[in-house]
C-alpha cells in the first residue's frame, strides 16, 4: 500500500494529522520530505526515482496501454 499523509514530528515521534487505518504494530517505511524544503522539480523526480514507491510500475500487469491506444508521444 502506498499512502501519503501529513504528520508532525515532536519529541522523537511522528504524529499523523489524519486518521490511519492500520493494525497496531504494523511496520511501515517512512519516506519524508520536510515542507520547509524547497526542492527543485529535478530533485523531487530523482527522489521518486530512487525510492521503491513506484517499483510496482515495473509489473507487466500495470502496462495497460498498447500501440492501438493512440499515437506515441
Amino acid at each position: 500500500m502506498l499512502k501519503t499523509i501529513k504528520a508532525v514530528y515532536e519529541n522523537g515521534l511522528f504524529h499523523p494529522l489524519e486518521s490511519i487505518s492500520l493494525p497496531d504494530r504494523t511496520e511501515v517505511k517512512l519516506v519524508f520530505l520536510s515542507l520547509e524544503d524547497d526542492l527543485s522539480s529535478w530533485a523531487l523526480a530523482k527522489l521518486a526515482e530512487d525510492s521503491p514507491s513506484f517499483a510496482f510500475l515495473a509489473d507487466p500487469r500495470e502496462d495497460i496501454y498498447t500501440l492501438d491506444d493512440g499515437e506515441p508521444v
